[in-house]
């Protein structure tokens, strides 16, 4: 069985991410949404999602012989948070929430698996058991509940008088509109990218790899900012595009004339922040320049066309008009961006024929990009830059200079 916790220890967390105001303030419009679809309770169990409503993190959430956290938010009152025992003192380090519900010997399997039951006891305990359930599931997002199917079979086999709903896109309607304190953090993990640029075009050197020019981005980052995973880094070196791989294969060097793909994922505070760019190694060439130019352009009128009730759809078709304007093929798959928070990539996506209308508040990662293949390679030209969308447009986060392209050589 789970065991209250009777009391807090500390009065407030010691190191929590921001102001209990913060944490009210998204609780209480989720609650504002959970009345207007009649949803009951919400039951979390995904890491992004109990962060994002309670402030609970730690470093456990990658094994899943153990659930680190779920979070029960009621329509009225304040959250509960069930945790292994363990945890408790994490609890109280991260998070304001004072309902704090122990499970006890959380590693033994028996337990675990009984798990999804005591949770449905909480739920009944706080009077929902024959209510309306909302569950982390829904069109938006990929949001899900990261637990094995059996698990969450008990867990809805011990409320059989509840009605469960998909309640994703309620989650989403709080956390695409990003709070003052929201952008400072995605701000900060932008700017560490940013100054990690400038140091890499003071000291690259011939003979790095993409490699070494990853790693460098890494160490660079890691002093300005809290996290970074690994950078996707990729060179016309590999002579193949192969998006959205670590660059840690060390045979892949960097000669004068390659074109080199930087986007680091740095967080602050779990949020993630970035801003590629594509470098020459070395003088660029005046076609590589023109493209280069091109999709700038591009970039600058995608961004333009960003204010509240823009659907994303339409930024990425002036992309494309753009293209089709000046002759270049169609190279896109059918996106130019999309929302970032907590995830790296979160509603809304900038895609073909997506019918999302921005509004004020949401943080959107744009980008631009064109790669073109030849008999000798492939030829790269991209940007990226975060803008949030204001009241009557768009206001741009830090960004390197595009008209800095070329990494010295000597």
């Amino acid at each position: 069985m789970l065991h209250r916790q009777e009391q807090r220890h500390w009065s407030a967390p010691v190191y929590p991410d921001f102001p209990k105001e913060e944490y009210d303030n998204r609780i209480n419009r989720v609650q504002r949404y959970m009345a207007q679809e009649n949803v009951d309770i919400l039951v979390l169990w995904d890491v992004t999602n109990i962060r994002y409503f309670s402030g609970f993190h730690n470093l456990h959430w990658s094994s899943r012989t153990l659930q680190c956290a779920v979070l029960l938010i009621p329509l009225a009152g304040e959250p509960t948070i069930i945790v292994p025992d363990f945890f408790s003192p994490v609890v109280e380090g991260f998070t304001f929430v004072n309902d704090i519900r122990l499970q006890p010997d959380p590693h033994v399997t028996a337990n675990l698996r009984a798990l999804p039951a005591l949770v449905a006891g909480a739920v009944k305990d706080l009077g929902c058991g024959n209510g309306r359930i909302g569950l982390e599931s829904g069109e938006k997002g990929g949001m899900c509940i990261p637990r094995p199917i059996n698990d969450i079979d008990s867990f809805r086999g011990s409320l059989d008088g509840a009605t469960f709903v998909e309640a994703a896109n309620l989650i989403w309607r709080v956390r695409v509109i990003k709070s003052q304190t929201e952008v400072a953090a995605l701000k900060h993990a932008t700017q560490a990218v940013v100054d990690s640029y400038g140091v890499l075009m003071d000291q690259f050197h011939l003979g790095m790899g993409e490699k070494d020019v990853a790693l460098f981005l890494r160490k660079e980052i890691l002093d300005r900012t809290e996290d970074c995973e690994s950078p996707f880094v990729i060179s016309t070196s590999r002579g193949v595009p192969m998006a959205d791989v670590p660059a840690y294969d060390e045979r892949v060097r960097l000669t004068p004339g390659d074109r080199i793909c930087l986007e680091p994922l740095p967080t602050h505070k779990g949020y993630y922040g970035s801003c590629c760019r594509v470098l020459n190694i070395g003088p660029i060439s005046d076609e590589a320049l023109r493209r280069a130019e091109l999709i700038d352009e591009l970039q600058d009128q995608a961004i333009a066309v960003v204010k509240p009730g823009v659907k994303t759809g339409d930024i990425l078709e002036t992309i494309l008009e753009g293209n089709r304007q000046d002759g270049v093929m169609d190279y896109f798959i059918d996106m130019a961006g999309h929302g970032v928070g907590l995830n790296f990539q979160e509603p809304p996506a900038i895609a073909r024929n997506e019918e999302y209308e921005l509004e004020e508040g949401m943080v959107l990662a744009i980008e631009t990009w064109e790669v073109s293949m030849n008999e000798t390679g492939f030829g790269l030209s991209a940007v990226e830059d975060y803008v949030t969308v204001t009241k009557d447009g768009c206001e741009p986060f830090p960004s390197f200079p595009r008209e800095l392209r070329c990494l010295p050589i000597g």
